[in-house]
């Protein structure tokens, strides 16, 4: 019988064991819920037009960096080196309107530094510099704006109000020392051959 007992005791130590070793757990779950919101505005379209020199004669053709033309966002031009006016010379900024959008807005633009213009012969001048003004803050050649390229920083910015400020103005210089191939002279167009016109980006802030 003391033999049994200490069989029993022993059987009873191990299955009590065995229940501690696998406890039960119960698991809760934890619950939450969450919003979507959106904000639908008016997409933005545009208008362009472009940025004209018009009419500008030379005394030579231009080789030096002291050859330029500078157009102001404002329209005003300057004259430099073997350049000069021409004969009723009307110069005229270039323009982006925003023709829809969000009024009330805040707009952002971008847009290239530089562009090339080409005449019917091969011969190429270079726009640099390229500044951009918003059409309530415009003003003379190296007063505005710089332009930082499409995938640069925000040139400038403007509060949209359709029909009353909704406009970007454009200026630049054309760099005498640049023009290479062809023969000098006549009219030049981004649009022409080889040229590279002026890329614009504008998009809400």
């Amino acid at each position: 019988m003391k033999s049994f007992k200490r069989i029993d005791k022993k059987f009873l130590m191990l299955a009590t064991a065995a229940v501690v070793a696998f406890p039960v757990t119960v698991v809760t779950a934890a619950t939450t819920n969450i919003d979507a919101t959106a904000n639908f505005r008016a997409a933005i379209t545009l208008s362009g037009t472009a940025m004209d020199f018009d009419e500008i004669e030379y005394s030579a053709v231009p080789a030096a960096p002291a050859d330029t033309v500078d157009l102001g966002t404002d329209a005003s031009i300057a004259y430099n080196g073997v350049f000069s006016a021409g004969t009723g010379a009307t110069p005229v900024a270039g323009d982006v309107t925003v023709t829809a959008g969000a009024n009330g807005a805040t707009l952002e633009v971008r847009c290239d530094a530089t562009a090339t213009m080409e005449n019917a012969s091969g011969n190429a001048i270079d726009v640099i510099a390229i500044e951009v003004a918003a059409e309530n803050a415009t003003g003379a050649f190296g007063t505005t704006n710089a332009c930082n390229g499409i995938g640069g920083a925000a040139a400038t910015t403007l509060v949209l109000n359709l029909g009353t400020l909704d406009s970007f103005k454009f200026g630049g210089q054309i760099d005498g020392d640049s023009q290479a191939g062809g023969t000098f002279g006549g009219a030049y167009s981004t649009a022409t051959g080889g040229g590279d016109d002026i890329a614009v980006a504008v998009t809400y802030q």
